[in-house]
């Protein structure tokens, strides 16, 4: 009797122990399928990671400027010069980033490599320290001239009619040699063409100077034709205007590159006047 219990109760043990075993088993398969059904969850959520673009960016410095570029508000820029800066970015691949600012501050951005290009400007020594001038030219020159109030006494039909007068300019802005080295007369700088326009309007300055197709656009566009007059006196200037590059962009190394999808820009006929076609920028 004794010898049938103690076989009995080895054959429990050795039930419980298969059956622990057999537990443990499944456990273990349970949590390994867990873990694999959990796996495609990661996977989904890694692959809606959204990777960055890695076009390189063109920083465009842009003012308001019709019809050549226009910052309207609520609308992305628009103009010929848009157009072409649209053109050279995808010559480039490049993603276009436009910077608005005024002139002067467009000039000064330039300058410290906080924006790359700028389109309509002229050459000189003293921009060129900080300026490739981009080849080929976006325009052969402008016609420059002056405004002046309606009813005043001021007329201006020579150089020396400027002798003694209050005259606005647009800062960092090149003209003509004669007048840029003046000293017969007073100069006051002005950030925007908007300014130069409030400021003769305020009599704060005798007249104005600048572009002969550029204002007469914003007068009509202002409805000034008949408050601010062009005045008898122009001057063509034949310095070219360019695309500026800056020389302390990051893409400073790439000048012909630049000059090469600038020539096919140009080819498309981007830069053409809605004027009269003889210009198409005004030099700044």
């Amino acid at each position: 009797m004794q010898l049938i219990r103690e076989s009995f109760g080895g054959a429990c043990m050795v039930f419980k122990a298969t059956m622990f075993f057999f537990l443990a088993i499944v456990s273990f398969g349970l949590a390994s399928e867990t873990h694999i059904n959990a796996e495609p969850t990661h996977q989904t959520d890694a692959n809606k990671v959204k990777w960055p673009n890695t076009q390189p960016v063109l920083r465009f410095a842009i003012n308001h400027f019709p019809p050549y570029s226009i910052l309207s508000e609520g609308k992305p820029p628009a103009g010929m010069n848009v157009e072409a800066m649209k053109i050279v970015a995808e010559q480039l691949n490049m993603r276009l980033k436009f910077v608005e600012c005024p002139f002067a501050r467009c000039i000064v951005l330039l300058e410290k490599g906080l924006v790359d290009v700028f389109v309509g400007l002229t050459y000189s020594a003293e921009r060129a320290e900080f300026l490739h001038f981009i080849e080929p030219p976006v325009a052969p020159g402008s016609v420059q001239t002056f405004f002046a109030r309606a009813g005043s006494s001021i007329s201006i039909n020579e150089f020396a009619d400027l002798d003694g007068l209050i005259v606005g300019l647009l800062r960092h802005s090149l003209y003509f040699p004669e007048f840029d080295k003046a000293t017969n007369f007073a100069k006051v700088e002005a950030n925007t063409h908007m300014q130069l326009i409030d400021l003769l309007l305020n009599k704060r300055i005798d007249a104005f100077v600048g572009s002969e197709q550029r204002f007469n656009y914003l007068l009509h566009e202002q409805g000034l034709t008949d408050t601010i007059l062009q005045q008898n006196y122009t001057i063509r200037d034949d310095r070219k205007v360019y695309l500026a590059l800056s020389k302390h962009s990051v893409h400073s190394d790439l000048a012909e590159s630049f000059s090469e999808a600038l020539s096919y820009a140009k080819n498309k006929g981007v830069f053409e006047t809605p004027f009269d076609g003889s210009s198409s920028e005004e030099l700044q």
